[in-house]
C-alpha cells in the first residue's frame, strides 16, 4: 500500500474522478502530473462535458472547444441567460459544435438558469440550433439522437426541427416542451418528423402540436414503437380540436408499452380537462399545476380512467371540501400508484387515510401531504 498514489491510479479511475469537476478545474487538474495530462488528453475524457456560463468570466472554458469539441459526444449547456455575454458565449459553443469535422456529438441538452430579459426572444440560439442542426454529416460523423430543450426557454419555431428531422433520422428522443408563452411548433411539422424519424420513442411537446393525423404517423408500422409521450396543455386548448378516442386506441394498439406524461398548466381552460382526459390514453403520471383550483370531478376521473396504469400524480391547486374524499378514491383504485404530492392543505385525517392505503409510498417517502400550512416567510 506504500507505493500506492494518485499518479499511479489506473486511467479509467482518474477520468472517473475528473469527470465531476468543472472544465477550469479540469484543465488545472490535467496540469498536475503526465498521467493525469494523458488522462486529460484521452477522447473518452470529453465525452460527457457540461458548459456552465453563469458569470461572464466562464467563456474561459472555450478555449478548450475547438481542441476536444470533436470527441463530445453528450453536451450540456447550462446559462444565466440575463447576461449578454453568456448568451454569446453559450450560442459560440452551439457555433463550433457545428462545424466540427467527424463530430461526436449525440445528445445536446440546453438549460436556461435565470429570467429571460424584458422583450426577449432568442433569435440567436434558434439560429444557432438551425446551424447545428442543419449540417449534412460525413461518413465520419454521428447523427443526433437525443435533443432536450425544455430548459430553453426561446420560441423556437418549425425550421429548426424540420431540419433536425432531415439531417438526423436516427433521433431517438427530444423534448421542446419549454416555458414559453407561445408554441410555434405546428403539427405538420411533428408529422414530417415522426416520419423521417423513426426511430423516435420519446417525445415531450405541447398538446397544440398534436392532431390525429400525428398519432397515425407515430402508430405506422414502418417504425419504432413510441415508449413515452408527454403532452402538456394550455391556454391553446381553447382554441384547437381534441385528439379522437381512434386515434388513441390505434397508437396504444400499436404501441402497447407506451407511457403517457398529462400535464394541465395554470393557463388550461378548466372545461377542457374532462374533454382530454381520454380513457384510451395510458397515463402514468397526471400533473394539475392549476393554481386557481380544481374541481374534484377531474381527480375521480383520474381514478376512473387510469386505475390500472396511473403510478405518479402532483396536484399545485387549492384545496375544495370535497378533493379529500376523491384522493381517497384516486389512491383505492390506482393500485399502481407509487408518488402522490399535493401542494394544497388537506384534513388530518384524510392525510392519515392516504397513508394507511400506501404503506409503500409511505415507507419509500414519495409524497407530499401536509394538514398545516406553511409558516409565512417574513
Amino acid at each position: 500500500m506504500d507505493n500506492v498514489s494518485w499518479d499511479t491510479l489506473p486511467d479509467h479511475a482518474i477520468i472517473a474522478i475528473m469527470s465531476y469537476l468543472s472544465l477550469e478545474d479540469r484543465a488545472r487538474a490535467g496540469r498536475t502530473c503526465t498521467a493525469w495530462q494523458r488522462c486529460y488528453r484521452c477522447p473518452q475524457f470529453w465525452h460527457t462535458t457540461t458548459f456552465n456560463f453563469q458569470q461572464p468570466h466562464d467563456g474561459r472554458c472555450l478555449q478548450w472547444l475547438d481542441q476536444y469539441a470533436k470527441h463530445m459526444r453528450t453536451v450540456r449547456i447550462l446559462l444565466n441567460q440575463r447576461e449578454a455575454e453568456n448568451r454569446a458565449n453559450a450560442c459560440k459553443a452551439l457555433y463550433v459544435l457545428s462545424h466540427v469535422e467527424g463530430r461526436q456529438l449525440m445528445k445536446l441538452c440546453i438549460e436556461f438558469t435565470g429570467d429571460n430579459p424584458l422583450f426577449y426572444n432568442g433569435k440567436e440560439f434558434v439560429d444557432a440550433l438551425k446551424a447545428l442542426f442543419d449540417r449534412q454529416t460525413d461518413s465520419v460523423s454521428r447523427q443526433m439522437k437525443h435533443v432536450h430543450l425544455s430548459g430553453l426557454a426561446v420560441s423556437y419555431d418549425n425550421t429548426v426541427f424540420d431540419l433536425l428531422s432531415e439531417n438526423n433520422p436516427q433521433l431517438q428522443s427530444l423534448d421542446i416542451s419549454n416555458n414559453v408563452r407561445i408554441c410555434k411548433v405546428p403539427p405538420d411539422c411533428v408529422e414530417r418528423l415522426a416520419d423521417r424519424c423513426r426511430s423516435l420513442t420519446h417525445l415531450a411537446l405541447f398538446h397544440c402540436s398534436l392532431t390525429d393525423q400525428v398519432l397515425e404517423a407515430l402508430a405506422r408500422v414502418d417504425r419504432a414503437p413510441l415508449d413515452y409521450l408527454s403532452i402538456a396543455c394550455r391556454w391553446e386548448q381553447a382554441y384547437i380540436g381534441e385528439l379522437s378516442s381512434e386515434a388513441w386506441t390505434h397508437l396504444t394498439t400499436r404501441c402497447p408499452n407506451l407511457r403517457v406524461r398529462l400535464t394541465f398548466t395554470d393557463t388550461c381552460p378548466l372545461h377542457k380537462i374532462a374533454v382530454i382526459m381520454k380513457p384510451e390514453i395510458p397515463v402514468v403520471e397526471l400533473r394539475f399545476e392549476i393554481a386557481s383550483g380544481i374541481f374534484n370531478d377531474e381527480v375521480n376521473l383520474a381514478a376512473s380512467f387510469y386505475s390500472k396504469t396511473l403510478e405518479k400524480v402532483v396536484l399545485h391547486t387549492q384545496c375544495c371540501a370535497e378533493l379529500g374524499d376523491s384522493l381517497i378514491n384516486l389512491v383505492t383504485r390506482c393500485q399502481r400508484l407509487t408518488s402522490l404530492l399535493v401542494y394544497c392543505v388537506l384534513e388530518k385525517p384524510v392525510v392519515d387515510k392516504i397513508l394507511a392505503l400506501c404503506p409503500d409510498m409511505k415507507e419509500r417517502g414519495t409524497y407530499v401531504l401536509k394538514w398545516e400550512p406553511d409558516p409565512e416567510v417574513n
